[in-house]
């Protein structure tokens, strides 16, 4: 029997089949050759880019907000005349970079958080002078 014959006796999901074996022994190939061209590990990526995609739009608002909220709640307290340690000053400076760099990244503007985050490095540059941050 020939190979032609055989082709003719397959069904439509035989040799759907069979092309989907032949694919993936293909793609096995490449990947284990010394050639830089991994198709399973693109195929994953983009899988994992789209099943994941909507978790990290949401951590990264939940990033967002939390460093939001942690400047507008420090600045209020200060605003009511709370003191703070060395070490809560610190953490708030920091978060107040991390916050600006990524509005200036991705071009975000929020006037309030910007006023607030200023109120903040302003009063820590007074307290500092008068040796009041402890």
């Amino acid at each position: 029997m020939t190979i032609y014959e055989v082709w003719q006796k397959l069904t439509a999901g035989e040799v759907a089949g069979w092309a989907v074996v032949l694919l993936i022994l293909f793609l096995s190939v490449i990947q284990i050759s010394p050639v830089k061209l991994n198709p399973w590990d693109h195929l994953f990526s983009w899988l994992g880019g789209k099943l994941n995609g909507r978790l990290q739009k949401q951590v990264q608002d939940l990033w967002v907000n939390t460093h939001r909220q942690t400047l507008l709640t420090f600045a209020r307290e200060c605003r009511a005349g709370v003191e703070h340690s060395a070490d809560e000053w610190a953490y708030t400076l920091n978060v107040a970079d991390e916050y600006e760099a990524f509005c200036e990244k991705y071009e975000i503007t929020n006037g309030v958080v910007r006023a607030d985050t200023r109120y903040i490095r302003d009063l820590y540059h007074e307290l500092s002078r008068e040796h009041k941050i402890h």
